[in-house]
């Protein structure tokens, strides 16, 4: 009986494995990019230490800057905190498709243009990616001319726009903090069920 049952379970487990449909990441609809009510700066970011001793007692604690708790990097928006403009800066219809796995952002004409026109502040410009009304994460406009190092996930628009696509990035040269919002596949994962 016991052996029957261990039997039928396995069975159930591989029709049900076989079932499941394998989404495709590559090619993600109803993507929508939302500007924030303001600024949205971290006040607990790292950079807020104002002693060198502070600084250097907060990095010793860590081996690298990717051992940061992300709530400490310095382009960390706390999306629970941060409210985001009532309509998309980029809509469903300026966005043709959100490649997950390639971290890229495909856009219709009428997206370029909106990117074109929008001015980005030396210090970026912050946003998250919504997925059919979900937050999926937060990243940055950032300034081709920018002295400022972004820490987080970032873009260059005017670098990009030309190739009607906004490549999202990790860490602004070797300079990482926090780990990489965009190899979470749960998030996504749950934008896509709802």
């Amino acid at each position: 009986m016991k052996r029957t049952f261990s039997i039928t379970l396995i069975i159930l487990s591989l029709i049900n494995f076989g079932c499941q449909k394998k989404v495709d990441l590559s090619n993600i609809r109803r993507t929508e990019i939302y500007l924030f009510k303001t600024e949205c700066r971290n006040q607990n970011s790292y950079n807020e230490l104002k002693s060198e001793s502070e600084r250097k007692g907060f990095m010793d604690n860590y081996n690298s800057t990717e051992k940061i708790p992300i709530d400490k990097c310095s382009h960390f928006i706390d999306l629970e905190n941060c409210e985001t403009e009532k309509e998309p800066f980029l809509n469903k219809g300026d966005i043709e498709k959100f490649d997950w796995n390639l971290s890229k952002i495909y856009l219709t004409n009428s997206g370029i243009e909106k990117l074109k026109n929008k001015e980005i502040p030396l210090r970026g410009l912050a946003f998250v990616i919504k997925l059919n009304g979900k937050n999926v994460y937060s990243a940055w406009f950032w300034n081709m001319f920018s002295s400022f190092g972004c820490d987080r996930i970032y873009t260059y628009p005017s670098e990009n726009v030309k190739e009607n696509e906004i490549d999202l990035k990790f860490g602004l040269g070797t300079f990482k903090c926090g780990t990489d919002s965009r190899k979470d596949e749960e998030l996504i994962r749950n934008a896509i069920k709802n």
